[in-house]
């Protein structure tokens, strides 16, 4: 795969380093001299000592040429309009773009950028999701985080064990994916009977979860 990165800082330079290591061909983009000689030296990829908002320093960097293009500047606007540029003027199939400002993320998405990714966000949805909120723990955000996959375990206290679905009504607006039986997967049916030690999966807005949490949970 061709991918161009815009940014040689440390999360440019590993990054570069890190996706050489599975043969993907990289071309990095860098305004600092020095920072170009360096990765030049130590990685033997392609640099070009340019500003990754210049047509001409993209065209360089062979932008028309990648399948991928990764901004990764300390500047948000510099990461939005590279992206922008690289997927209007080049038609990159893909772009990626840092994020410093987390709240950035849905406008970067709005205006284009494929994948918007912010270290802050990364983290604190790890630590989310690792956290097992009584018996509920999230798996994973999409849509720009409004929907979440959550797992509910179903213990001998819940208000719905030993309860068939077609007896109890789900919340509205939140959906039963699959029920998880010991080493067994259920697809969930109007008989099918919620047991103590059950896990269930359910997808849901962020707002709903704690109901979901109340309903199933208590």
């Amino acid at each position: 795969m061709n991918i161009v990165i815009v940014g040689g800082g440390k999360v440019g330079y590993y990054l570069a380093k890190t996706l050489q290591h599975y043969k993907h061909k990289i071309a990095l983009i860098e305004r600092k001299r020095d920072l170009c000689e360096k990765i030049a030296n130590e990685l033997r990829i392609a640099v070009v000592n340019g500003d990754g908002t210049n047509i001409e320093h993209l065209t360089e960097g062979l932008v028309n040429e990648s399948d991928t293009f990764i901004a990764v500047t300390g500047k948000d606007e510099d990461n939005l309009i590279a992206c922008q540029l690289a997927k209007r003027n080049f038609g990159v199939r893909r772009t990626i773009a840092r994020v410093n400002n987390p709240k950035n993320i849905e406008i970067f998405e709005k205006l284009g950028v494929d994948i918007a990714l912010s270290s802050t966000s990364v983290i604190a949805d790890l630590i989310e999701q690792e956290v097992d909120f009584m018996g509920m723990k999230t798996l994973m955000k999409l849509k720009g985080g409004k929907v979440a996959l959550s797992e509910i375990n179903i213990t001998e206290s819940s208000p719905v064990v030993n309860k068939s679905l077609k007896e109890i009504s789900i919340p509205k607006d939140c959906v039963l994916i699959s029920v998880i039986r010991g080493e067994s997967v259920l697809i969930p049916k109007g008989d099918t009977v919620l047991l103590d030690g059950d896990f269930i999966i359910t997808a849901s807005s962020l707002a709903d979860q704690q109901e979901l949490k109340e309903f199933f949970i208590g």
